[in-house]
């Protein structure tokens, strides 16, 4: 068959009369047409950049997610060394981990859906830009230029849920341990019969919470969690009850948790500033 025969053919068939399919009824049906799609597309992160990449090591292609760097960027070791390290995602992780409300309070009160702070939190999808933002104010992650990376400033109200967790923010937050925290109960009179409260006081810097539920796994690991771990101390009845009822107010919602906090370590400032705090 010759170009000429195809393309009469092709007319021919262009010419046919079009049928407009018949539409399916779906009046007095006995039940309601769901979702097409199966559970595992519906939760497919959303789509992202990716390039194809030559490894100069292996010879090999591979399929990279994320912008792809301007040519004229030389990928040496001086490069490397210098370029800032975006472990943004992965504080985020560890301090929703560790917040007093639910991931799913944290995600509404910065605006972005559940599933949107697991796709970030987990590396899977980045967050837009303002979206990020807030996150990041809400959570108190800030970009620290001497360290070239982002570090959670706090102070915190925390909670001792798991414990990789909990023991990952308290490392960051004290710089490797460079930390004394005990936990307080009140000199006189009966402690939280539900909680148990620990003093993260680093040197010359804010002091933060953790609580850890009394009679859990997780609390009687925390000595072995909290590097430099001083046990336990006595403190005035009234600096207890504060430090209650700061925790307290910091359970209501996410957002006002840095916020109760500095309010607090206002009302002490004398104790912490330019020196470690010890509960008296």
């Amino acid at each position: 068959m010759n170009s000429r025969e195809v393309v009469v053919r092709i007319q021919q068939w262009l010419a046919l009369p079009a049928q407009v399919p018949v539409p399916t009824m779906t009046g007095g049906l006995d039940w309601e047409p769901g979702p097409w799609m199966s559970s595992w597309e519906t939760s497919l992160p959303p789509d992202q950049p990716r390039y194809f990449n030559l490894d100069g090591f292996d010879g090999r292609t591979w399929l990279v997610t994320g912008e792809k760097a301007p040519d004229g960027i030389v990928e040496d070791d001086d490069f490397w060394a210098d370029s800032d390290y975006d472990n943004a995602a992965e504080i985020a992780k560890n301090l929703v981990a560790c917040w007093p409300n639910s991931p799913a309070d944290v995600a509404k009160c910065a605006g972005i859906t559940l599933r949107e702070l697991q796709w970030f939190t987990s590396g899977k999808a980045p967050l837009g830009r303002h979206a990020r933002f807030d996150l990041e104010d809400l959570l108190g992650i800030e970009y620290d230029e001497r360290m070239g990376s982002y570090v959670g400033a706090g102070p915190y109200v925390l909670v001792a849920h798991k414990p990789q967790a909990i023991k990952e923010v308290y490392e960051a937050m004290s710089k490797g341990g460079d930390a004394r925290p005990c936990e307080i109960v009140p000199r006189q009179g009966a402690a939280d019969p539900s909680w148990r409260y620990v003093l993260i006081n680093t040197y010359g810097e804010p002091p933060s919470i953790v609580m850890a539920p009394r009679g859990a796994n997780i609390t009687e690991r925390l000595p072995d969690l909290l590097m430099n771990y001083d046990g336990i101390r006595t403190v005035a009845p009234e600096f207890y009850r504060d430090v209650v009822s700061t925790c307290a107010r910091a359970f209501r919602e996410p957002a006002v948790n840095i916020r109760e906090m500095k309010d607090f370590v206002k009302r002490y400032e004398t104790h912490w500033a330019d020196c470690a705090w010890q509960p008296e």
